[in-house]
């Protein structure tokens, strides 16, 4: 009698070459196999005012001489998105192209009713014969989603609350945070200037960029500025009696566009005639613009 073993092993041989006959691949792969899958599982998607729909890729490891189509579904029980409140899918279906590796899956994003200051994600599964899910990646993915707003500089102009720990150290009066007045920088259309931020007399520039990472908008504080000087402060002069800030590398600065808020991560140092005398440490601060009716509330109720 024929050796069992001998023909499944016959058998698995007549697979792939039927595989290979139906599959022809467009490059060097270490494998005969077919599989689909989901690409690039951490990343986060933006929804934003002007780009509310992106596409999910989901990956064969081989290109056919046919169009392949398949569908996905929602995991329900494990996404803390709601299918129709906060997102929908433009199609359950997909195709990958005839002699392509990639096919998608469209979302559009609800950005009205998204939460800004998080993330939002749901649960994905490829809906397809079992043969076709690799062991290692499996057939499911997360996909998160965050809500952002386009930078509009309009926004962040007018009267704003510094909360800074910087204040909070070195106050003289013992305040941490300051009324201040902001305005748009005449030579940069990204730039903001935060009038008195830190001391009467010294204002500040910040410049935001929500191009480069519109998941992470990030925001700087332009270098060399002086904050205040150091009589006041330390109550004594270490260099040319001038504090001054920049962005710092001990964090990282963002921005929320869609709150108007601003968070500051500096270093403020000193300096005398061009050489460092030393850090005076790192410091984070808070900038939140408020309405003129907010500005005139702070002033009479706390003093502000």
């Amino acid at each position: 009698m024929m050796n069992i073993r001998f023909i499944y092993n016959v058998m698995a041989v007549a697979a792939v070459l039927l595989a290979c006959v139906a599959c022809k691949e467009s490059y060097i792969t270490y494998h005969d196999d077919e599989y689909v899958m989901f690409a690039d599982t951490a990343k986060v998607y933006v929804v934003r005012e002007d780009m509310v729909t992106f596409d999910v890729p989901i990956v064969s490891t081989v290109a056919c001489d046919y169009d392949r189509s398949f569908a996905v579904e929602i995991i329900d029980a494990s996404s803390d998105a709601v299918e129709g409140r906060d997102f929908v899918l433009e199609s359950p279906n997909f195709t990958i192209p005839a002699g392509e590796l990639v096919g998608h899956v469209t979302v559009r994003g609800n950005h009205d009713v998204l939460n800004p200051r998080s993330e939002a994600s749901f649960d994905l599964k490829l809906v397809m014969p079992d043969w076709l899910v690799m062991p290692l990646y499996g057939d499911k993915t997360t996909v998160h989603m965050k809500k952002t707003c386009k930078f509009d500089r309009a926004n962040f102009t007018g009267w704003a609350v510094v909360t800074s720990l910087f204040l909070y150290q070195y106050s003289i009066t013992g305040d941490y945070q300051r009324l201040v007045r902001t305005s748009a920088d005449p030579d940069d259309e990204n730039t903001v200037i935060v009038h008195d931020m830190y001391a009467d007399g010294y204002d500040i520039k910040i410049r935001f960029d929500d191009e480069t990472d519109p998941v992470n908008p990030a925001v700087y504080t332009l270098p060399g500025q002086v904050v205040n000087e150091e009589g006041p402060v330390f109550g004594m002069v270490h260099g040319d009696n001038h504090i001054l800030i920049e962005s710092s590398n001990q964090g990282m600065s963002y921005f929320f566009s869609c709150n108007k808020v601003a968070v500051l991560v500096d270093r403020f140092y000193v300096e005398n005639i061009g050489d460092e005398v030393g850090t005076v440490g790192h410091f984070m601060s808070e900038i939140d613009w408020v309405s003129d009716e907010e500005a005139e509330r702070l002033k009479r109720e706390d003093g502000m």
